[in-house]
C-alpha cells in the first residue's frame, strides 16, 4: 500500500500542478486541458450561427425586393397618371392653341430622356413615349393648318433630335446584350479550352 499510495500522491500532484500552471500561465506554457466533445459542441454552435445569420440576410433581402417592388409599383402608377394626361389632351384645330401646346410637349419633349436599362427607366420611358406620338400628332396638324409657319422647321428639329436620343437609348440596351453574350460565349470557350489542355495525354 506504501508504493501505490506515493504513487497516488505523486499523480495528484502532477495534475495540480498543470491545473495550476494552466490558470497562471495559460495553455502556451502548460499542458492543455481538453474535454471530450468541445469541438463538437463549437461546431454546433458555429452552426447554429451561421443558420441564424442565414436567416437574417434572407429577411432582409426579401424586405428590400418587397420595398423595390412597391416603389416600382408607385412609380408606375404616377408614370400611367401623366399619359392620360398627355394622351387626353385634345389637340387643338386653330393655329394658337396649337402653337401654344406644341411650345409646351417640345420644351418637355427636348428635356425627355430613355433608359432601357432599368425596370424603372423602362418605366419612365412610357412618358416620353406617349409625349413624342402626342406631338407627332401636333405636327401633322399644323403642317395641313399652316403649312409654311416658321415654326414647323423647329418643331420638327425637336422630334428629330427626341428620336435620335431614344435610338441612342435602344442601342445601349442591344450593346449591353451583344457584350453580355461575348462574355459568356468567351468564358465557356476559355473552360473548355482548359478541360481540353487538363485531359490531353502526354
Amino acid at each position: 500500500m506504501g508504493r501505490i499510495g506515493d504513487s497516488f500522491k505523486r499523480e495528484i500532484g502532477k495534475n495540480t500542478g498543470k491545473f495550476v500552471s494552466n490558470l497562471v500561465f495559460g495553455d502556451k506554457h502548460s499542458t492543455p486541458y481538453r474535454r471530450v466533445g468541445d469541438s463538437e459542441a463549437q461546431r454546433a454552435r458555429a452552426e447554429a450561427y451561421q443558420t441564424r445569420a442565414d436567416a437574417d440576410v434572407e429577411r432582409v433581402r426579401a424586405q428590400i425586393e418587397k420595398q423595390e417592388k412597391d416603389d416600382l409599383n408607385i412609380l408606375d402608377s404616377a408614370v400611367l397618371k401623366n399619359v392620360d394626361i398627355v394622351l387626353q389632351t385634345p389637340i387643338p384645330q386653330d393655329e394658337g392653341g396649337l402653337l401654344n401646346l406644341m411650345s409646351i410637349w417640345a420644351a418637355q419633349l427636348s428635356g425627355s430622356k430613355w433608359d432601357y436599362l432599368s425596370e424603372e427607366g423602362i418605366i419612365r420611358n412610357q412618358f416620353p413615349d406617349a409625349l413624342m406620338e402626342k406631338y407627332k400628332q401636333c405636327t401633322m396638324v399644323l403642317k395641313s393648318i399652316a403649312p409654311t409657319h416658321a415654326m414647323i422647321q423647329y418643331y420638327d428639329n425637336v422630334l428629330t433630335e427626341a428620336t435620335n436620343r431614344r435610338e441612342n437609348a435602344k442601342q445601349k440596351k442591344l450593346w449591353k446584350k451583344i457584350w453580355k453574350i461575348a462574355g459568356i460565349t468567351l468564358g465557356v470557350l476559355f473552360f473548355i479550352f482548359l478541360f481540353l489542355v487538363a485531359t490531353k495525354p502526354f
